[in-house]
């Protein structure tokens, strides 16, 4: 029996709509290597906030409000060289953070942020607090100054370190790395572990003279960044 025409069109036309699917969803076997690359620095803080608070006391009979107080901090810090914009409220409601009645009065409290950049500045700053007779301080943060920078830095090391990975690995079956086909990031770690020795030794020297502080030691930052990539293998010709 003779087909039509239309209908033989028709149908190779659906042979070959079928066909092209098949070949567009069929998966395309590329050969691949999968490894991770890690990548990890150290960098020492330099910026670090301390919490200061002062409250109002009393002296005998006398009254030492937060403002003589205040004045006298800020004076002895710039005494030692720490610009007056270093030292900032701790928040909006510094100025009535806590109200604690005694004696019919009204003890009021006000806490304060300060930065400064080295261990050896932090020291100075703890023998002044000491003279002043400020006894509520704290090493609350540090940082650094190019954090954001430094991250991004580790996470190209990273990246680097799996393709070098790769690249030897593939030698010793005498393949080419091709391009990278699956990048993904594992894990970003940043922090530091708060040295111990660190607050003793600050408490210790708020009790002793200035020449009798102990050198101070921080811990460093360390920045550590995983990922994982897949990288075809080169198919030769």
């Amino acid at each position: 029996m003779k087909i039509p025409g239309f209908l033989l069109a028709g149908t190779l036309m659906l042979l070959f709509h079928a066909q092209a699917n098949a070949q567009q969803f069929s998966p395309v076997e590329v050969p691949y290597i999968e490894v991770s690359g890690v990548a990890e620095r150290e960098v020492i803080p330099n910026r670090l906030y301390t919490t200061i608070v002062l409250l109002e006391r009393y002296d005998g009979r006398d009254k030492i409000d937060i403002a003589t107080q205040e004045t006298k901090l800020r004076k002895g810090l710039i005494a030692l060289g720490i610009p007056d914009t270093q030292l900032y409220l701790a928040d909006v409601d510094a100025d009535f953070l806590k109200v604690k009645w005694n004696n019919k009065d009204v003890l009021t409290q006000k806490s304060y942020t300060l930065l400064v950049h080295d261990a050896g500045t932090l020291a100075k700053v703890f023998a002044l607090l000491d003279e002043l007779e400020i006894k509520n301080a704290f090493l609350s943060k540090v940082d650094h100054s190019a954090m954001d920078s430094l991250r991004r830095e580790v996470r190209i090391d990273a990246i680097r370190a799996a393709k070098e990975k790769a690249a030897y690995l593939l030698q010793a079956i005498d393949a080419q790395l091709g391009p990278p086909l699956i990048v993904r990031e594992q894990e970003m770690y940043y922090g530091y572990q708060r040295n111990v020795m660190l607050m003793e030794s600050v408490t210790i020297g708020m009790d002793k003279r200035e020449d009798e502080l102990p050198e101070l030691q921080f811990e460093k930052i360390r920045l550590e960044n995983s990922v994982f990539v897949r990288f075809a293998i080169a198919t030769t010709e």
